[in-house]
């Protein structure tokens, strides 16, 4: 379930409410965020609140927001990051992807492990990612845990829709405290820019093995700030 750092269209549409009253009320922060889309002296309503919004999340227009929101990652804290996917093929041919190192390496990076719990792992890229298999249960779940004890997790369930035949697919990227700690910039610099907009990629990339569609064509600048915007307004 996502948490309330999450954006949804509820929270959305109180946070275009929240800035309108704030900037009716000449609130400074209020009043600057909106002078950088529109003039003073503007008459100012919810649409354009919407619109600042949007913006503020890196999207070209409300509508735009609202479209992206069904496809949207969500931290249910600073160290850990979760983004789903529906899928519409079995669940032996998701498991497959998921569970299978030649399969893996289609998709996210080559890797070399035996499919069992305590098992080792190690993925061919760099800086070195190894360690070793938290959980392998078939169908169900697989977790690359690695040495510092963060964690890659992918979780199949049946989708909540009533009589679908879809699967759906949760990624969670954990991190510890410490390596989010060590950054300067802390929770935004970790996670950002590549982390939280590189996981669309990967699960495009996903989407292409399993079903032959060519990978959505993904504004990479707009999905990071879109994150950006997520994490500032969490840590606030």
């Amino acid at each position: 379930m996502a948490s309330s750092h999450s954006p949804n269209t509820e929270n959305l549409r109180k946070q275009a409410k929240a800035l309108l009253r704030a900037w009716r009320e000449h609130n400074p922060n209020s009043v600057t965020r909106v002078s950088e889309h529109y003039p003073e002296g503007r008459n100012f309503g919810l649409q354009d609140a919407q619109f600042v919004l949007a913006r503020e999340y890196g999207f070209r227009s409300w509508s735009a927001l609202l479209e992206f929101l069904p496809r949207m990652g969500y931290f249910t804290d600073a160290y850990t990051f979760h983004i789903s996917r529906a899928f519409d093929v079995s669940v032996d041919r998701l498991w497959s992807a998921l569970s299978k190192p030649e399969q893996i390496g289609k998709w996210l990076l080559p890797v070399t492990f035996e499919p069992s719990v305590g098992s080792t792992y190690e993925f061919a890229c760099q800086p070195k990612l190894a360690g070793k298999i938290g959980v392998y249960d078939r169908h169900r779940a697989i977790r690359f845990d690695s040495d510092a004890d963060a964690f890659w997790l992918f979780e199949i369930e049946p989708c909540d829709e009533k009589g679908s035949p879809r699967i759906q697919l949760t990624t969670v990227d954990r991190m510890t405290k410490e390596s989010v700690d060590q950054y300067p910039g802390g929770v935004v610099e970790v996670w950002n820019p590549g982390v939280t907009a590189g996981w669309h990629q990967i699960i495009d990339a996903l989407d292409h093995v399993l079903t032959g569609r060519q990978p959505t064509d993904i504004d990479y600048s707009r999905i990071c700030r879109f994150y950006e915007r997520l994490l500032e307004r969490m840590i606030q």
